[in-house]
């Protein structure tokens, strides 16, 4: 599937590329939640399937996710390709960070999901919009810092919520969230960084518990390679009708 450029150029220069935005629209909002559902299932096979640990793992997914931001960066205004493998590789390692500030520092998973959540509305509200009057940020690296912060607290909050309420209810509920949030900023402010921020929040959270649902034993048993499988055809269903909404627009 070839993913055409859908973005809107901004007067940002990141390291002499143009940056750009992309329309949030609701399959937009679709894709990035089965995307972080995805990131967070290869994220745990990343350290456990191929038994990496998370220090390795995580050092690995750096690496990756670098490589296609810097390949966004030179292709990002032809195809969206390096764009959503960032965001899925991007998600994978902020897995491991998550699951690393509960295993190694040994901080609980309500505190981490406080302070990961001031740190992401924090990096987000530096973000800027191309222009006066835009819905979406510009995608520079203050984005990618954002969207890291933002995977890890989807880790630790989908993680609570999960152990509080159950993995299905917990994904239950982090999806009704995830379109409350949507319709709410669309309604009352559509063009606030921080509502968009908020948004990114609710999809990373929701997609924590649909990726464990997938291959925990407390969901549908899938195992991590079965899992990776299924939320992947997900994810091509919904960059594919992404990118056909997009251009009908």
């Amino acid at each position: 599937m070839t993913l055409e450029r859908t973005w809107t150029a901004g007067p940002a220069n990141v390291f002499g590329f143009r940056a750009r935005a992309l329309n949030p629209s609701p399959a937009f909002w679709l894709a990035m939640f089965i995307a972080s559902a995805f990131g967070t299932v290869l994220g745990d096979f990343w350290a456990e399937g191929l038994h990496l640990g998370l220090v390795l793992s995580f050092g690995t997914l750096v690496v990756i996710t670098a490589l296609l931001i810097w390949g966004d960066c030179l292709k990002g205004h032809g195809t969206e390709a390096f764009y959503w493998l960032a965001i899925i590789f991007l998600r994978a390692g902020a897995t491991n960070v998550g699951d690393g500030l509960i295993h190694i520092f040994g901080l609980s998973l309500g505190v981490a999901s406080l302070l990961t959540s001031v740190a992401t509305l924090v990096a987000g509200f530096f973000t800027l919009p191309p222009f006066a009057g835009a819905i979406s940020p510009l995608i520079d690296l203050r984005y990618w810092l954002a969207m890291g912060l933002g995977g890890v607290f989807g880790t630790v909050f989908g993680d609570l919520t999960s152990h509080t309420i159950g993995m299905f209810p917990a994904l239950i509920t982090l999806g009704v969230g995830l379109i409350v949030v949507i319709l709410v900023r669309g309604a009352l402010a559509p063009t606030s960084m921080l509502g968009y921020w908020c948004i990114v929040l609710a999809e990373r959270a929701a997609g924590t518990p649909a990726g464990d649902w997938f291959a925990s034993r407390r969901g549908l048993g899938l195992g991590l390679p079965v899992a990776l499988l299924c939320v992947g055809a997900g994810l091509i269903a919904a960059l594919w009708l992404y990118q056909r909404t997009e251009r009908q627009a």
